[in-house]
């Protein structure tokens, strides 16, 4: 178990990082930056850019270590530089005092922390036995929660003393701290040279790069994660907006951040045991569960748009039901299916792409269309993008009925 959570450390840290950047720090300093009839529309732009290295850096950056021989392993040296970077980055995010400023620092923030976690991605599989996927899962899911749980109460103590935006620098240093335990957990891996094949033609090579996409289960795990993800991230960048614009919420960014302290507190539990009960009950049940439970409370928001306190914080407690039933089995159903468990970081990359492309493209898509539809009718367009948070968490639960090796 020290080990599991030692290899978790860094997932901690990651956590940490994206859960107040993204649902928090970044739409309320958007807000102070640009004029309000832009905010969407401004922040949808940060995130889309995002995107791209979102999207291309961690298969990329996974095949490079599967074939990276050092002293120091495969994927530590990877983690290390991406991580120092990352930090840096994250102090320029935090004196950025324009709104192209801001847009340049978020960029370096993604390349880099992109690049250290998709060498990461590559650690559990190389380290972890298969009989112990789901407690590693489990733990791994319980991080997802308690990194954004610290983050946010980080965030609501530097609000507390009119400093927001220090919080960049908490997650500078807990990134850096996070990243010792995990990198001392893994000594060992990646010592052993790689033996390379033949080289082949670029269209074979591509072709097979993509192959993990194209069939089987474990594309069916990808396919479930990145619309189970996609649901929750198309309603939580614009949860603050939500709250001052419909719920009438004085100082909103303080209580986003206590109603997803409210989501996550509930989560953990169900990340940290869920995957150990995982391996007797099966995955797929708790896909199932947390498509349900995510599911009804948005159909709430968009059918009452509610405005009492005391309703929103039963919705976040259901809320973080489904949350932590699913990132309780998130990372052993990957590992479960993985195509070639001797060159795994190049997969896990692709696995990578289902959790980060959600959170930095689809806000900015949504972004675009909650100004659009706001104007056409105040507050319509809340309406209009949590409905597509329902189809989302709909499909990723079909989808994972699919997969057939994994109860």
């Amino acid at each position: 178990m020290g080990r599991h959570l030692a290899l978790a450390a860094f997932w901690f840290g990651g956590n940490y990082h994206w859960g107040v950047i993204l649902a928090v720090l970044l739409p309320l300093q958007v807000s102070q930056l640009v004029p309000k009839s832009q905010q969407g529309s401004a922040l949808g732009l940060v995130f889309g850019l995002g995107s791209f290295f979102a999207m291309v850096l961690p298969p990329l950056v996974g095949y490079w270590s599967d074939g990276l021989t050092t002293r120091w392993g495969r994927r530590r040296p990877i983690m290390v530089a991406g991580t120092v970077v990352n930090a840096g980055a994250l102090l320029l995010l935090m004196a950025a005092p324009n709104y192209p400023t801001l847009l340049l620092a978020y960029l370096g923030v993604q390349i880099f922390n992109n690049a250290a976690g998709a060498a990461f991605n590559g650690i559990v599989p190389d380290v972890v036995p298969p009989a112990e996927f789901g407690k590693q899962s489990g733990v791994l899911g319980a991080m997802v929660q308690l990194g954004y749980v610290s983050g946010l109460l980080s965030f609501i103590a530097f609000s507390a003393l009119g400093r927001p935006f220090l919080t960049y620098a908490a997650i500078a240093v807990v990134l850096l701290v996070t990243l010792v335990p995990t990198v001392l957990a893994a000594s060992g891996e990646g010592l052993t040279p790689v033996v390379r094949g033949p080289a082949r033609p670029p269209r074979e090579a591509i072709k097979d790069f993509l192959r993990p996409l194209a069939k089987g289960d474990f594309a069916w795990v990808i396919f479930t994660r990145l619309m189970i993800t996609a649901g929750i991230w198309t309603v939580f960048p614009f949860l603050q907006y939500f709250f001052h614009d419909v719920a009438r919420i004085a100082k909103a960014a303080d209580f986003t951040s206590l109603w997803l302290l409210v989501v996550l507190l509930a989560a953990t539990p169900f990340g940290l045991a869920g995957g150990w009960l995982s391996d007797r009950l099966g995955r797929k049940r708790f896909v199932y569960g947390s498509g349900a439970c995510m599911s009804l409370v948005i159909l709430v928001f968009i059918l009452l748009f509610p405005t009492q306190v005391p309703l929103f914080y039963l919705l976040g407690i259901v809320f973080g039901l489904g949350y932590g039933l699913y990132y309780a089995v998130d990372w052993a159903l990957a590992c479960d299916t993985l195509p070639d468990r001797d060159r795994p970081a190049k997969d896990m990359g692709l696995f990578h792409v289902a959790y980060t492309l959600p959170q930095v493209f689809l806000p900015s898509v949504f972004g675009v269309v909650l100004d659009l539809f706001n104007r056409q009718s105040a507050n319509s367009g809340y309406r209009v993008i949590f409905s597509g948070a329902i189809l989302f968490y709909l499909l990723g639960t079909v989808l994972v009925s699919r997969v057939k090796s994994v109860r």
